[in-house]
């Protein structure tokens, strides 16, 4: 989810979802074909079984009921998403930070709650139009309406998560017909196979699980600005209820009664 589209939704000026949208909208998640060209040399075998491993990383992960991803953006701050898959519903929780500012999201299976600091919503766009909104609504969770809740949904589902991730990377394809280096390694106190790729657009890098299941610990394409790192594999979490959350109705009637 982009900072920019939580703060608007937070502000309670509209609704958006970056995130959501790129929802099937990737190619890369092809399985990577042997082609006579991958296949004739050393380097392009290599390319195949390199992004054959990639394939499996990304369907073993993004196959959790239950998920944990650290996304790192310059221009956006940091967003810790949990996600929980029950009954086949995905719920989750989102904790975004840049700067000083902060936001928290928690979707259930029926509503969307959302938290902002007094920084984060004073960088929504109407904020210097209504800077009592923004004393009224800081620190406090607030349930959002239902086309909020519609619209922001999405970002809890696999499928949403592993588009936006495969819409920042070369296909799978593409990475088959390419020629990586490999070394082993820790990421996040684990034994891991980094795979590197030199582009010419910069270095990308992924980090899977070389004991057990190939989960994706980690890609970074920094030419990209992608950086993201996942874990809690498969450990259950519950999505809960905000206690003292209010409507939006009861905000604009306090954002009145202050004005």
């Amino acid at each position: 989810m982009a900072a920019t589209v939580a703060l608007i939704t937070l502000a309670g000026c509209g609704t958006g979802a970056d995130e959501a949208d790129d929802s099937g909208k990737a190619d890369s998640s092809k399985r990577p074909a042997a082609s006579k060209s991958a296949s004739s040399d050393s380097g392009g075998s290599r390319g195949a079984q390199a992004a054959g491993l990639i394939s499996k990383a990304l369907d073993v992960t993004f196959d959790q009921d239950y998920l944990i991803s650290t996304r790192r953006k310059k221009t956006e701050g940091t967003t810790v998403l949990r996600s929980a898959v029950r009954g086949g519903r995905a719920e989750c929780e989102a904790h975004v930070r840049k700067g000083t500012g902060s936001l928290d999201f928690v979707v259930t299976s029926s509503a969307l709650y959302s938290r902002g600091s007094k920084e984060a919503l004073r960088m929504a766009p109407d904020a210097k139009e209504d800077p009592v909104r923004v004393e009224v609504m800081a620190d406090r969770w607030v349930k959002r309406n239902t086309t909020a809740y519609k619209t922001m949904r999405d970002m809890c589902e696999s499928k949403t998560r592993r588009t936006w991730l495969e819409k920042r990377m070369p296909s799978l394809d593409e990475l088959a017909e390419a020629t990586p280096t490999q070394r082993s390694g820790v990421v996040q106190g684990q034994p891991a196979t980094t795979i590197t790729y030199r582009r010419e657009e910069g270095t990308l890098e992924f980090h899977i699980a070389a004991e057990g299941t190939p989960f994706l610990l980690q890609v970074t394409h920094p030419a990209k600005d992608l950086d993201e790192s996942f874990s809690g594999f498969g450990k259950p979490f519950r999505v809960a209820t905000p206690p003292g959350a209010v409507s939006e109705l009861q905000i604009a009637k306090e954002v009145l009664a202050a004005q």
